[in-house]
């Protein structure tokens, strides 16, 4: 009696543990259905900001030009930092980080709504699967260019380290002193503080005669950076495109894969 008593309050414990789960999946889900709902709804913003971005940060025409306009600022000041490329990097930057976040939210959106495993009537389920690892295979694709934007940065920094430029040393010194004498008529004692200090400045500078081939490569480096960031900006944008349009298209089919439907259908990402 006491065994059966104790097995119906482990079998309570169990149930309330699994009313409770399911209520904060049930809950989880209803929250992601009106994020992901909010999303979709704000597609047109969400491509805007990228031909926004492309429009007032990748508007040279040519990697030649650029080089031009690159050059010219390096000679002046080889060590100043390019203002124009650094923002241009960090609006791709925002837009790939904005991307990540929007493909994890709709993996979250079709990973919990697949249903419990069943014979027969699956098609729904392979729609999903489908669709959850185009999602991945994007976002897989956008860290990787997120990482590729760290590189920049430290080879620009050896490249202007290269240059040579006219270093400037500065050493400071001070130091005090104390004297102490003795006075035999008033028979006292004197003291006296002195301190001193002293700053030496020295410009060293060193010949190279393969500072012009450096400004070249320095200037390259930002050509470079410029023209992968705008690439990688336009990849990212398909990305996006691809990756709404198939959820949008997908959607009944995401949410209801066991629907009316049944095994007939076609999924629109082809």
């Amino acid at each position: 009696k006491i065994q059966t008593s104790y097995s119906k309050f482990i079998f309570d414990i169990s149930k309330d543990h699994t009313i409770n789960n399911m209520s904060s999946i049930k809950a989880i889900k209803k929250s992601n259905n009106v994020a992901v709902e909010s999303l979709l709804a704000s597609t047109p913003e969400f491509l805007a900001s990228f031909e926004s971005a492309l429009g007032s940060h990748f508007t040279t025409a040519s990697p030649s030009a650029l080089e031009s306009q690159y050059e010219a600022a390096v000679t002046v000041s080889p060590d100043a930092i390019n203002t124009p490329l650094v923002a241009a990097l960090s609006a791709y930057k925002d837009l790939l980080a904005k991307s990540i976040e929007s493909i994890q939210l709709l993996e979250r959106f079709v990973m919990i709504n697949i249903p419990k495993m069943e014979d027969g009537n699956n098609f729904g389920v392979t729609v999903q699967m489908t669709v959850a690892k185009a999602l991945k295979d994007a976002r897989e694709n956008l860290l990787k260019k997120m990482e590729t934007l760290l590189s920049y940065y430290n080879d620009r920094a050896a490249a202007v380290e290269k240059l040579a430029l006219e270093k400037k040393s500065i050493s400071k010194s001070s130091g005090s002193s104390t004297s102490e004498s003795t006075s035999s008529k008033e028979d006292a004692n004197e003291k006296k503080e002195s301190t001193s200090s002293s700053t030496e400045e020295k410009a060293v500078a060193t010949e190279d005669k393969a500072y012009p081939f450096r400004i070249m490569h320095l200037v390259a480096l930002d050509v470079n950076a410029y023209v992968a960031a705008k690439a990688g900006l336009n990849d990212c944008f398909n990305e996006v495109i691809m990756v709404l349009d198939n959820v949008e298209k997908n959607k009944e089919k995401i949410t209801s894969p066991k629907g009316l439907n049944g095994g007939s259908g076609h999924m629109g990402m082809y």
